[in-house]
């Protein structure tokens, strides 16, 4: 079991180790970060990912593990730390050179970091029985109100004030 960074027990890991883990939620960190609301790592992205992962985006796992392995490596090499050490304008400069494609040890450098965007992303707005959206996070920031059953006339052309629901509950974590 990876501790995420705020300390709290993360979920058992399905396809990627701890140590992939924690460059993950730096990265995921960097690319939607807590402010004075949530961020990618308190919705869940990175066990959304995991999940994926040994699931219907199996096909990327191999892209990860070494896109992963690189960021680790540029940031030893720009920075002479660890990336999930580094601090976060350093980690910010990691990730525009492989936003940018500008790593020249990993040459799918730019298609790695806009996958790992759009899957944090995806993490932060699916439905949660996906393995993120934790606690409807991203739902709530954006005030979707999930999938009702039906709207009263009254929310034609207002903003809907429900609270959020899932259509399906997330599995309950194994203890």
């Amino acid at each position: 079991m990876v501790t995420s960074t705020n300390n709290q027990p993360a979920a058992a890991l399905k396809a990627l180790t701890a140590v992939e883990a924690r460059i993950l939620e730096a990265i995921a960190d960097r690319i939607f970060p807590a402010t004075e609301t949530p961020g990618a790592v308190e919705a869940g992205a990175v066990n959304y990912i995991d999940q994926a992962l040994v699931g219907d985006y199996g096909q990327f796992r191999s892209l990860y593990r070494n896109g992963l392995r690189a960021v680790e490596r540029h940031a030893r090499e720009k920075f002479a730390g660890k990336f999930t050490e580094l601090k976060d304008v350093e980690k910010d400069a990691v990730l525009s050179d492989f936003e940018s494609g500008q790593v020249q040890s990993f040459k799918n450098a730019a298609d790695f970091f806009e996958t790992i965007r759009c899957h944090v992303l995806e993490g932060i707005f699916c439905e949660p029985h996906y393995g993120g959206n934790k606690d409807l996070i991203g739902w709530r920031l954006v005030g979707f109100p999930g999938q009702q059953y039906g709207y009263p006339d009254a929310y034609i052309n207002k903003p809907v004030d429900l609270e959020p629901v899932a259509t399906v509950e997330p599995p309950s974590e194994k203890k």
